[in-house]
């Protein structure tokens, strides 16, 4: 209540003075603060989310443990060490985080605050590129509130994943490159195109795939600003010393030990893999409509007074997607097609990830929502076709923005950009292992073009049912969050009492995370078999069957791992309870207690 109230009091006392006397003679000055009010709304929205979710565990969180290790090495020896399980660069995250390490000792929540931070950051950032592309105030708060809020988005500023760092770096690269379009002066377009250049050459050190921004956005707003020489050269430079950095970083990238690379080329590709694209394609697509419901379902207002093409096109939108459905559901099953369509980090059992320790995690998405969000996602997508190709809507009233980018600025800076990365992303959907968390920095040029096209062509301003279904999700997101680290702090408490009675770290087998922590900290490595560097490093190991639901999938990884005792959700799982008592936690969602079970793992055979 302390912090909600002095956030209050900040906003009161900023009120306060745009209203003084003191500003009279300075309406400039006190219109640029009014119109930063909303961008710090959205930043302090994030803010205040930590208060309710309690995001502390000290433990590893989806790969972000892998991150925190090299990231507390680097604090304490200044040296930047990988562990053969990343494949992002890192880069100026990891410094960020050993910075916050060395001022409040090191922790995980102590690293995992640096991202919040930039979290933070995102918001405000975001609020403005969309006011700067050219949608209304009250439009761009909404549209980076749908953002900020959604499940996929929020869990990921509480934990050290790269996702947050790369949207960042790409939001960050576009509001400079739309700030260089619209600069009054060749020297503000100089300054702005040119920092945009090294800043994402910096960025993307942290997730190489935002380098798209210095390699297609930059040059596709070069050739915008090609009539202007001066410009173009000045531009074209900042351009190339960027674009050098990145092959440099790469280069030293390729060099370090324990290093992953990543490949733009699978191994193998074939039919499966056409097929494995386009049906994540699909799913993607309508996981990103799911995602941005609040918006998108505002586009249903139109059909309500539709003209005869909208009801043709309704019509038979409708009617193919449900031919469409048909055959999805009768030969690839009805699991795989509904809400949500990706399932690996927003997931029917909870946020970020599914199953982290043996046993069934309770369902927080029943089957009916599930339905519900998938039903709605269809409508929205139908009527979106339909407002666009059906011609029944309205210019809005509202006069252009003297400042915004023509739809065609638009076009040339966004659509290279979204190609290739979805280019980028096809060979990860070729071989299954496609994240919903990839489609972060789609979702923001997304919302872009909707929210700006909404209020061009359907109405100026998104109305109020648009902030009820944000407050919805949001509530829904704040919880599940709180939900998980409710969930991992169980984790290390029941870990923790294994311990306490003098059992080694390398005979328990805790969620997956913590065991890759503990394979780091006894080895300094995973046992990867993409390691090219040193070589010979990766040791086979022999395939185990384990009794049903007893997990072992990831021993091979973790061969300084021995398990006695593992952790479960289920006591009759593996060799059945080991003698300790349960770890009870408490969540929001139902069921409100959840126990965590010690149970005795199966001997493994040559370990």
């Amino acid at each position: 209540m302390g912090a909600v109230q002095t956030a209050l009091a900040v906003c009161t006392m900023i009120s306060l003075c745009l209203k003084s006397p003191a500003w009279s003679g300075k309406t400039d000055l006190r219109v640029k603060v009014k119109s930063q009010l909303p961008a710090i709304s959205c930043a302090l929205a994030v803010a205040l989310c930590a208060l309710l979710i309690h995001p502390y565990a000290e433990t590893g969180i989806c790969d972000d443990w892998s991150y925190i290790k090299t990231t507390q090495i680097l604090a304490q020896t200044g040296h930047v060490v990988y562990n053969g399980w990343a494949s992002a660069m890192l880069g100026w995250q990891l410094y960020l985080g050993a910075l916050f390490a060395k001022l409040f000792g090191f922790s995980f929540t102590a690293v995992r605050l640096s991202t919040f931070l930039v979290a933070i950051a995102t918001a405000w950032l975001l609020q403005r590129t969309l006011a700067r592309a050219g949608v209304s105030q009250w439009n761009a708060t909404l549209a980076t509130l749908t953002f900020v809020f959604s499940p996929l988005y929020l869990p990921l500023a509480f934990t050290f994943m790269s996702d947050v760092a790369g949207v960042f770096s790409i939001v960050l690269c576009l509001y400079m490159c739309l700030r260089a379009l619209q600069a009054d002066t060749r020297a503000a377009t100089i300054a702005w195109i040119g920092s945009a250049a090294l800043l994402n050459a910096i960025g993307g050190t942290a997730r190489q795939i935002a380098w798209l921004g210095v390699l297609v956005m930059i040059p596709s707003t070069l050739w915008l600003l090609r009539r202007r020489p001066r410009v173009l050269l000045a531009g074209g430079l900042c351009c190339l010393v960027g674009i050098g950095f990145l092959f440099a970083s790469m280069h030293w990238f390729n060099q370090q030990s324990y290093a992953l690379p990543e490949r733009l080329i699978p191994e193998s590709f074939g039919l499966k893999s056409l097929e494995n694209i386009a049906a994540m394609g699909m799913r993607a697509a309508l996981e990103m409509l799911c995602l941005l419901l609040p918006v998108v379902l505002m586009f249903v207002a139109p059909l309500l007074k539709p003209n005869r093409r909208m009801s043709v096109l309704f019509f038979a939108g409708t009617l193919s997607f449900a031919l469409i459905g048909f055959v999805l559901f009768r030969y690839h099953g009805l699991d795989h097609w509904i809400a949500p369509f990706l399932g690996r980090n927003v997931t029917v059992p909870g946020l970020l990830e599914a199953n982290s320790i043996i046993g069934a995690r309770p369902l927080i998405l029943p089957f009916g929502i599930r339905m519900l969000l998938t039903v709605a996602t269809i409508v929205a997508l139908v009527s979106l076709f339909t407002v666009v190709f059906g011609n029944g809507s309205r210019p809005s009233s509202s006069p252009g923005r003297a400042a915004s980018v023509s739809w065609r600025d638009l076009a040339v800076v966004l659509a290279p950009f979204s190609a290739a990365y979805i280019f980028m992303l096809m060979p990860r959907a070729s071989t299954g292992g496609f994240y919903d968390r990839y489609l972060l920095p789609l979702m923001v040029l997304f919302l872009l073009v909707l929210a700006r096209y909404y209020q061009e062509k359907v109405g100026p301003r998104l109305p109020v049912l648009c902030p009820i279904l944000i407050a919805i999700v949001a509530c829904f997101t704040i919880v599940g969050t709180h939900d998980m680290f409710a969930m991992y702090r169980g984790y290390r408490a029941a870990f923790q009492q294994v311990r306490s009675s003098g059992v080694p770290a390398t005979a328990i087998s805790g969620s997956w995370e913590n065991d890759g922590w503990t394979e780091l900290e006894t080895v300094g490595y995973m046992n990867e078999r993409r390691i090219r560097n040193p070589r010979g490093v990766y040791v086979y190991q022999p395939v185990t069957v384990f009794p049903a639901g007893c997990d072992g999938n990831s021993l091979d990884r973790i061969p300084a791992v021995k398990p006695v005792y593992a952790l479960s959700f289920d006591p009759a799982q593996c060799g059945g309870q080991a003698g300790f008592p349960p770890v009870v936690y408490r969540t929001w969602l139902p069921p409100h207690t959840n126990t965590i079970y010690i149970v005795k793992f199966p001997a493994i055979p040559g370990r």
